[in-house]
């Protein structure tokens, strides 16, 4: 059975007194004192029964058991050192982006394959989760959000604007119209936390009205359910905006209000210097201004997905807002 390994401190201070052949400067280099450095040295002598070191005053030089133990460790300690610290130009990046699961799902993957056919050289690796990850210092992470501006450490933008709308199966819509003030409760899905009260304002309905449908903490479970007729969902026109391309959903109302959230991009300050990151959130931009020109194109009466909406007249909740 192989023994236990010294730490691997010890074996990075030996390594520094090696290479510059001195314990300060050795010292210097690990932002330590020369006494803990020779503490580390002596641990690493008594681990390995050996005299590393030969001191003559303040400089030292190796035994050659010393000499033969470098040898040894050269090819390891810098394959660890290039492990945590790759180079620059390495082939490949890795970039981390975590987000919700129905913005991966619905927004972000039907625009990957652009990003990926422009840059081969990063990898990157999609994380869902409803908690926000905290990323490790210097690690190559993006998030996207849906949620409020909160103060911290971490650099926060809104990445794109997002309107609140009403959709539903055709059939369902067919039987209970577009008028929103004639729908029943138990018809109105429900999202746990979406606070839907700026859409009922703007669609005329009581202040007392409160929907009693199905309740989803899922975005995209939450239009999946209206696309198999089990009610009228509100939703983000960035998360239902496919199903309605494709058919399977309608606009089920004139109505269009600005999401009470924003859509984030959050990023720790000391990595979005990084090249990888640059070059990732570069082209995120790039694909809200796209988006931009979407929601733009939408809120025009004639647009192709409003042309079922009978008399429709825009609203004055429908307001633009800036990337």
């Amino acid at each position: 059975m192989h023994g236990k390994l010294p730490p691997l401190f010890t074996l990075q201070a030996f390594e520094a007194a090696s290479r510059l052949g001195s314990f300060s400067r050795a010292a210097d280099e690990l932002n330590l004192t020369p006494g803990a450095i020779s503490r580390q040295i002596r641990q690493l002598e008594d681990w390995s029964a050996l005299t590393l070191f030969q001191r003559n005053g303040p400089k030292v030089s190796l035994t050659d058991d010393g000499a033969a133990l470098l040898t040894r460790l050269a090819g390891p300690l810098a394959a660890l050192h290039q492990a945590i610290y790759p180079p620059d130009n390495a082939v490949q990046k890795t970039v981390y982006v975590t987000t919700l699961a129905s913005i991966a799902k619905e927004w972000l993957l039907p625009r990957l394959g652009d990003f990926s056919r422009r840059h081969p050289e990063i990898r990157l690796i999609i994380q869902t989760d409803y908690a926000l990850v905290r990323a490790a210092p210097r690690v190559a992470m993006v998030a996207l959000r849906h949620g409020s501006r909160q103060a911290s450490d971490q650099l926060c933008e809104t990445l794109f604007g997002d309107r609140l709308i009403a959709v539903a199966a055709p059939d369902l819509l067919t039987r209970l119209g577009n008028d929103a003030r004639c729908w029943p409760a138990h018809a109105v899905l429900q999202h746990v936390a979406l606070d839907a009260r700026p859409w009922f304002d703007l669609a005329g309905m009581p202040e007392e009205f409160v929907a009693e449908g199905m309740a989803f903490n899922d975005a995209d479970v939450l239009l999946q359910a209206a696309q198999q007729g089990l009610g009228i969902a509100l939703s983000r026109l960035s998360i239902a905006w496919r199903r309605l391309q494709a058919g399977s959903l309608v606009l089920a109302s004139d109505v269009v209000c600005a999401t009470p959230r924003e859509n984030l991009l959050v990023l720790r300050e000391d990595s979005a210097s990084l090249p990888e990151v640059r070059c990732f959130t570069d082209w995120l931009h790039q694909q809200a201004t796209l988006w931009h020109n979407d929601v733009a194109a939408f809120e025009q009466h004639d647009h192709p997905l409003r042309a079922h909406i009978a008399g429709y007249i825009p609203r004055a909740g429908m307001i633009e807002k800036t990337i």
